[in-house]
């Protein structure tokens, strides 16, 4: 199997699922000439709440947000997905409505593949579907949003639970200086964790003289991962690579 090259620097979840699964040449070529790349523009939406789960979804580039609505359209976001990461398998797999919209916070580059072509290799190859399986299993999709915009949390920890939700392998290895682009401002970062501008703009700066997170602009500089995690006394955190429905 030769992989995606583009798709392969990024450390594209599905692709990973590809190699574990060991399929055939073949059978990857017959995914990648169903795969339809699409780019779309900041605050564009990539699939929509309510909408049928017709395949699956992989960012190339840029990042998204993942938010519900419930029956008030009161909007909730639990996720902010990167590059690599896959959308809509929840809704996919489960045969149903998408449960979330997905919606671009930057330009983006999203990889569509066809639900007909990737349940038919799901069916043909176990060891591609034992790795969705796991995927599934680990995936938190909107319990997350606890983690985000519980009031019960102190704005801090809410900060701190959003840069490591978007910590990936390539951004933060396991050892050394760790460094994050953020994909929003920080008036975009109080909406999404239900705080006030002034809350988000005293907690960077408490990170900041505590040399745990320093922010400059869109980067964010972590020099120990480790000192970051002990502040949220929160094993089921997903550090890595976080899945996303």
């Amino acid at each position: 199997m030769v992989p995606n090259r583009k798709c392969a620097g990024i450390g594209c979840k599905l692709r990973e699922h590809i190699r574990c699964s060991d399929m055939p040449a073949a059978d990857v070529t017959r995914l990648e000439n169903t795969m339809v790349v699409r780019t779309v523009t900041r605050t564009e939406k990539i699939f929509s709440q309510g909408a049928d789960a017709t395949g699956l979804y992989c960012l190339r580039s840029g990042h998204a947000l993942l938010w519900h609505a419930d029956i008030f359209n009161h909007k909730t976001a639990f996720r902010v997905v990167g590059p690599g990461e896959m959308m809509g398998y929840r809704s996919l797999f489960g045969e149903d409505a998408h449960a979330a919209t997905a919606q671009a916070l930057t330009a983006c580059d999203v990889c569509y593949y066809p639900k007909k072509v990737v349940l038919q290799l799901v069916d043909e190859f176990p060891g591609f579907a034992r790795r969705f399986f796991r995927t599934l299993a680990r995936d938190r999709g909107p319990r997350d949003a606890l983690l985000l915009r519980g009031q019960h949390i102190p704005v801090r920890t809410r900060l701190i639970n959003l840069l490591l939700l978007m910590n990936t392998d390539e951004m933060c290895p396991d050892d050394g200086e760790c460094v994050l682009k953020l994909p929003m401002l920080r008036r975009d970062i109080a909406a999404l964790l239900a705080a006030r501008p002034e809350s988000i703009a005293r907690a960077i700066k408490e990170l900041g003289q505590d040399g745990i997170a320093i922010f400059s602009g869109r980067t964010v500089t972590i020099p120990n991962l480790d000192a970051l995690t002990v502040e949220t006394n929160s094993e089921q955190l997903p550090l890595k690579g976080a899945v996303t429905v």
